[in-house]
């Protein structure tokens, strides 16, 4: 009997020992929810261990209210959702850029698939869609996936996915637009908050705002 009361006793030491071991090798991953103006909310996973310098900079714009009161400039149905830009019209950013870590910019970390509900950074390419410049564009513009997009794949960086709320963009996105693709009724962005579960992921590495 004692022998068995001991045997139990050391199973149930392995099993706290194994529970504790996981919690402590575990770290919930920043979970940013975005709410429209009419309360719906979209929940969104990050991935800093994909893009850490782009995650940092999203949960430093998002929890300082940058995003509040922007709109989706551009929506194409089946295809993308865009939004983050303080002009309104895809020419705006926060005043600086970042380096875009993606695989063509010689960022092989990242290995997020350009998969539907997946959240990656806008650039811009005025300065030539694969020039060094249009790579490190990104600054404070960000769009959702509504489809599958192979053909976008490591050329811009991913780094989280929707959790849920997909059907909330999805309906969005079947809005009325003009030919510039942007929604004849305003998208507001009430919010955008990111719960980081007690993790500093610190201020992002910037570059100057290109002209």
């Amino acid at each position: 009997m004692k022998h068995f009361k001991r045997l139990i006793a050391m199973l149930l030491a392995a099993v706290l020992l194994l529970s504790m071991m996981t919690a402590c090798g575990s770290k919930k991953k920043p979970t940013a929810t975005l709410t429209f103006e009419n309360g719906d909310e979209v929940i969104i996973y990050l991935e800093p261990d994909q893009a850490p310098n782009t995650v940092a900079n999203f949960i430093s714009l998002a929890n300082s209210g940058f995003y509040d009161g922007l709109i989706f400039h551009r929506v194409v149905e089946d295809f993308v959702i865009q939004g983050g830009d303080p002009n309104g019209d895809g020419t705006g950013g926060p005043g600086y850029t970042i380096e875009g870590e993606f695989a063509d910019n010689g960022f092989s970390k990242n290995t997020i698939s350009m998969e539907k509900g997946v959240i990656a950074m806008a650039r811009f390419s005025s300065n030539g869609e694969n020039s060094q410049e249009a790579y490190n564009s990104a600054g404070s513009q960000f769009f959702i996936l509504l489809g599958d997009e192979d053909a976008l794949q490591g050329q811009y960086a991913a780094f989280g996915k929707v959790f849920s709320g997909m059907n909330i963009l999805e309906k969005l996105a079947m809005c009325d637009v003009n030919s510039n693709d942007k929604p004849r009724e305003d998208i507001v962005i009430k919010s955008i908050r990111v719960e980081t579960y007690g993790v500093d992921y610190g201020e992002p590495e910037t570059l100057p705002a290109q002209n």
